[in-house]
């Protein structure tokens, strides 16, 4: 099972869009501190205000032109699957894979907090992180769901630690049968591990 362009590059693009898209409300936010500033006449500070303008001027052109570079890689990386997706496969199974991406992360993370109580006279309770639900959450917020035509690849990188990688391996059956539900059209074999990746695999009936 060689790496597939989607699974490689799909992270990459959601936090390129997400970084890109917060430097642009950076740069907006900048703007209109500018445009308040243009606002204020106080003679003894004048100097000053027009020496924080030009630097928020700086700021915000760096922040825009950075924002546009980053949304440009990633629009390229989605052209460039795009483009293998209309040779091989189709567009829609593009949509379907994010969709089903995000869905299946959602399915997979676990609730990493509980409550203890402390006194029995007040009731105070502490809110605990659980460290081994918190690096399986980790691994599996960078999951894939890859579906094609003919085909249905679904990638979990493998926890670190042995408590993580059993609670994995206990959800074996319950993954098989989220993605089966999904994607009735395709028969899912048992997954397979391949170095510290686990893969399932689904093919067309």
């Amino acid at each position: 099972m060689t790496p597939i362009f989607f699974k490689r590059t799909f992270n990459i693009t959601f936090y390129l869009l997400f970084l890109g898209s917060c430097g642009y409300i950076l740069s907006f936010v900048i703007t209109l501190l500018e445009k308040i500033l243009e606002t204020i006449n106080f003679p003894p500070l004048n100097d000053l205000i027009i020496l924080f303008e030009n630097k928020l001027h700086l700021i915000a052109y760096a922040s825009n032109w950075l924002s546009g570079a980053l949304i440009f890689i990633a629009l390229f990386l989605i052209l460039i699957e795009w483009i293998q997706r209309l040779k091989n496969d189709s567009i829609w199974n593009y949509f379907k894979s994010i969709y089903q991406t995000i869905n299946f992360r959602r399915f997979l993370r676990q609730d990493e907090t509980s409550k203890s109580v402390i006194s029995f006279d007040n009731q105070t309770t502490v809110t605990k992180v659980n460290p081994i639900l918190k690096a399986f959450n980790q691994i599996v917020s960078k999951c894939i769901v890859d579906v094609r035509n003919d085909s249905v690849t679904v990638f979990i990188k493998f926890p670190r630690s042995q408590q993580a990688q059993k609670l994995l391996k206990d959800m074996e059956e319950h993954i098989k049968e989220e993605i089966s539900s999904r994607n009735p059209d395709y028969y899912f074999s048992s997954p397979s591990r391949k170095g510290n990746t686990l893969w399932f695999k689904g093919t067309r009936r």
